[in-house]
């Protein structure tokens, strides 16, 4: 399938699946700009890219801080003029035990991974509706149906990005703003290799982002996998409270400090 946008903006693309869609993108004749947290990562990315003949530019922004999202929209308005698509792919991960709960760990999954999301929409749904059209991809994950031992407060962040994602994405079809949630399951990147629980059907970064960009180009509202992780999770969802629980001991037992 021919790739059907111009230019292309990545929240997050310094490693991982932001980095494989900015490598997957850029085969194609696509624009690309690449923000992240990260600079010198997004800096080496960038000069692999532009070596390649391609065009790309990058920009240091902390998805978490709502200025430095205004600065880096307002930095792809002056580079890309029109936006055709922003893929918001910024995300932490991190354990948060109940028996020693932090606060301050869940918090800051919800910045990054949560109101990281609503402030690009914040500042981005404006220049769509101006130039009358566009796509936002918010990544989310499988991991937004329910409080899974040790990484409930990650599930929570990535569950209210679910239904964030999808409320703009019924509201903003009117303007012709298609909004795609992004819902992987397990892909091998630094966060993941930092679980110490098993893993199933683990895939690597550039055939994630060929499913995604594949996805994204086909007009997607929900772009989920692999196949049987996502059917695993729908019936994971709707197990009985006491099934569920019994699962969780067996299969993540509480750490002990």
């Amino acid at each position: 399938m021919k790739n059907k946008f111009k230019n292309a903006v990545i929240f997050g693309a310094s490693q991982g699946i932001g980095k494989a869609l900015a490598l997957e993108y850029a085969k194609d004749d696509t624009t690309l700009l690449l923000l992240s947290k990260n600079e010198k990562g997004i800096a080496e990315l960038s000069g692999e890219i532009t070596a390649k003949g391609k065009i790309c530019y990058y920009s240091y922004c902390d998805i978490s801080k709502k200025d430095d999202v205004a600065k880096g929209i307002k930095f792809a308005v002056e580079k890309l003029g029109a936006i055709d698509l922003v893929i918001i792919n910024s995300g932490v991960g991190l354990k948060n035990w109940m028996e020693n709960f932090s606060s301050d760990a869940l918090l800051r999954m919800i910045e990054v991974n949560t109101f990281g999301i609503a402030h690009v929409l914040e500042y981005l749904i404006p220049i769509m509706k101006k130039q009358g059209y566009g796509t936002i991809a918010g990544v989310s994950s499988l991991s937004d149906i329910r409080g899974y031992s040790g990484s409930t407060s990650y599930s929570a962040s990535k569950a209210a990005a679910s239904i964030l994602l999808e409320g703009a994405r019924i509201e903003l079809k009117e303007f012709n703003i298609k909004v795609v949630t992004v819902r992987p399951g397990f892909v091998k990147t630094a966060m993941t290799d930092k679980n110490e629980f098993k893993m199933p059907f683990m895939m690597q970064t550039d055939k994630a982002a060929r499913i995604i960009k594949r996805g994204i180009e086909k007009g997607k509202s929900i772009v989920q996998f692999p196949f049987f992780t996502v059917n695993a999770t729908r019936l994971i969802k709707f197990l009985p409270n006491w099934l569920f629980d019994w699962g969780m001991k067996l299969a993540r037992p509480v750490e002990k400090k």
